[in-house]
């Protein structure tokens, strides 16, 4: 399977419940408050991708990169996040992870609540 190039693609408030985005190339896109609940985003790149507000529960984020990604008021409860690479990503109080997940011990960071540009 050949990855999906989506680079710097606007998704916002898409849905796309249970799509199977494996290895997909998403980085700088915008998919601020997106369905994505139960994707197939193994292995996917979503560096610097906006998902402020999506939806990703029980989405499959397992190898992904979320480096610098915006994750403030995104939801991954039940998500896998195994392998996940988290360097620098933004979330804030509203985030939502996996029962037991510490996102600043995975490399992310507490966002002040101001918008990234």
């Amino acid at each position: 399977q050949r990855p999906l190039w989506l680079t710097g693609v606007n998704l916002a408030g898409a849905r796309m419940h249970r799509i199977d985005l494996t290895q997909a190339d998403l980085w700088h896109s915008n998919l601020s408050g997106a369905d994505l609940t139960m994707a197939n985003l193994n292995s996917a790149h979503l560096d610097h991708a906006d998902l402020s507000g999506a939806d990703l529960e029980g989405a499959d984020l397992s190898h992904a990169s979320l480096i610098q990604a915006d994750l403030r008021g995104a939801n991954l409860e039940g998500a896998n996040l195994e392998g996940t690479a988290l360097g620098s990503a933004h979330y804030d109080s509203t985030s939502r992870w996996p029962k037991g997940f510490d996102p600043a011990e995975a490399g992310a960071t507490l966002a002040d609540g101001h918008p990234r540009h």
